[in-house]
């Protein structure tokens, strides 16, 4: 028995919450639905949801104010399963609260770059309240990217973006959410050497999977849409993966063409990560292929938590997607291909 997490109990808890959000009939009400409006009054009625919409004092939740709603479940779902968990366990399942906080601190840069007001954007926070050690005070205090980044020192995030101009951060957001997501896998991979053998191993494995998908996510945009030099591609990408360790890496990143690219891709994942899924969607193949992995995975160790996170974040996506195209009346046959989660 593992003294550092009660397993039974976080098991039977996350069998019981994937079961309702991967629920059919769910999903296909959802999908009903024409106006946001009637989205959030039926979200309303959800357990996991209704606390979390009762911190808005408005009725009238708009399409950025919901986007918060959902990206807070998964931020308290970490927030709950944390207490399952003791010693070097409970660090891991804590560094998993760094994705909601590279939101909000993008969030932020990207305002301050654009010169827009910052006056509620913490009504749009996502972060652990509880566990986060950065100052969101002094990063709101901000008054250029330059001292932006400065209030960044002394935090995992400093180093990646000391030298940040505004001109890179209006331009170069991929870039910066590839440095900011580096911080986000090593702690994770980090954390996870304290784990025991078993533990450890079923982490590095779906964290590694993913970094795989954030890589060919990365190199495919870079080499299609940006001007930049494999050399730079290569400094952006991330460390860690599964199957597509630092010279398959490397040779992803010097492909002169797309198709060059995609061969290569198949060839180190063993199948074809690109079939069936459009140019402008394959943002959500990765998120289709990751669902896929682990979907049908029966863990008996930490990785039923790793794995609920990771599928909670991607159904957060997909109602974040579902209520974009209600808001702009995308057909339902039309939505149902952005989504991860095919009904």
């Amino acid at each position: 028995m593992n003294p550092y997490m009660s397993y039974e109990a976080v098991n039977t808890k996350i069998i019981s919450r994937t079961g309702h959000l991967l629920n059919k009939n769910e999903w296909n009400k959802l999908l009903s639905f024409n106006t946001v409006e009637q989205m959030t009054d039926y979200l309303k009625q959800q357990p996991q949801i209704k606390k979390i919409l009762e911190e808005f004092k408005n009725d009238n939740i708009h399409r950025d104010s919901l986007e918060a709603v959902l990206g807070k479940i998964k931020t308290n779902e970490i927030e709950d399963l944390i207490n399952y968990f003791s010693g070097p366990y409970k660090e891991f399942i804590k560094a998993m609260l760094i994705d909601s906080e590279i939101t909000d601190i993008s969030l932020i840069l990207r305002k301050i770059a654009r010169g827009e007001s910052l006056e509620d954007v913490n009504k749009r926070f996502i972060h652990s309240e509880k566990y986060s050690g950065i100052s969101y005070d002094k990063l709101l205090s901000s008054r250029s990217v330059e001292n932006f980044t400065q209030n960044l020192k002394d935090t995992p995030y400093y180093i990646g973006l000391r030298n940040l101009s505004n001109e890179d951060a209006i331009n170069r957001e991929f870039h910066i959410e590839m440095k900011l997501q580096g911080v986000l896998y090593t702690t994770l991979l980090n954390k996870a050497e304290n784990l025991n053998k078993d533990d450890m191993e079923t982490a590095q494995d779906i964290i590694g999977f993913k970094i795989d998908l954030e890589n060919i996510q990365w190199i495919y945009r870079a080499i299609k849409y940006y001007d930049i030099s494999p050399e730079e591609i290569l400094v952006y990408s991330l460390e860690g993966g599964k199957k597509i360790k630092y010279k398959k890496l490397k040779n992803l990143c010097y492909s002169k063409t797309i198709e060059e690219f995609k061969q290569s891709v198949t060839a180190y994942l063993k199948y074809d990560i690109f079939k069936g899924i459009a140019d402008s969607n394959t943002d959500i193949g990765v998120d289709y292929h990751m669902f896929n992995y682990l979907k049908n995975k029966h863990y008996n160790n930490i990785g039923s938590s790793i794995a609920y996170f990771y599928i909670l974040g991607i159904i957060i996506d997909d109602l974040t997607s579902i209520t974009e195209g209600i808001k702009y009346n995308v057909p339902r046959e039309k939505l149902m291909e952005y989504l991860a989660y095919r009904i």
